[in-house]
């Protein structure tokens, strides 16, 4: 391995301890020494990546919103011409993808936004930049509303319906494999990521316009 790659791996390395940190004890008991030892490393070579757990704490928020907020202008601008509805399974495909990644996140999110609320959501959007994607995905959804082609309703009432179909089966994995699947989290893991054309029906039933069949 160069050294020229060593700074990038250790950074990634750093995040992914600090992702297993922040979800077993929450951001506010997590300590920069509690990652350093899941890191296995000390924390001067912590400190020279991450000076505070604040950083440490954007960091891990950057790189799962790397892979999210970018992805969605992806498809959006691959498919300019498609209705929102059209475009639903691959927003899914890349929503659940990163879910299924990071399985122990929708709790950890869940618990900061109860925890603060307010420090979240600004770690999340120091960066405007980063959160512009999502906001033109809503635009383009109001839009789609205005013309017709789909139900009017708050965005944030889609939002909702979208992250509860898909988030809370993450929140309770381990009860529903326990009890359901006889522990086996591959079964889980099959059944849940299985979810997505029955995510895809409950929206577009929720969004189709008074007196139109579902669409197909």
């Amino acid at each position: 391995m160069s050294n020229e790659n060593q700074p990038i791996n250790m950074e990634a390395h750093i995040i992914e301890a600090a992702k297993r940190v922040f979800v077993r004890k929450g951001f506010e008991a997590a300590t920069m020494s509690d990652v350093a030892t899941e890191a296995g490393i000390g924390r001067t070579a912590l400190h020279y990546y991450y000076r505070t757990k604040e950083r440490l704490f954007e960091a891990v928020l950057e790189e799962l919103s790397s892979g999210l907020f970018p992805n969605i202008d992806r498809i959006l601008e691959r498919n300019s011409e498609a209705t929102f509805l059209e475009l639903l399974p691959d927003l899914l495909d890349l929503y659940m993808g990163i879910i299924w990644r990071n399985r122990m996140l929708p709790v950890f999110i869940v618990n900061e936004l109860n925890r603060d609320p307010v420090h979240f959501i600004s770690a999340l959007t120091r960066d405007p930049e980063r959160i512009k994607p999502l906001l033109r995905l809503r635009e383009r959804i109001e839009r789609e509303m205005a013309a017709g082609l789909m139900r009017q309703m708050p965005v944030i009432d889609v939002l909702s319906v979208v992250v509860s179909l898909v988030i809370f089966p993450m929140l309770v994995r381990q009860p529903l494999t326990m009890i359901l699947m006889e522990g086996d989290e591959e079964r889980f893991g099959r059944w849940w990521l299985g979810r997505r054309p029955l995510v895809v029906d409950q929206v577009k039933a929720l969004l189709k316009p008074d007196g139109e069949e579902v669409p197909s």
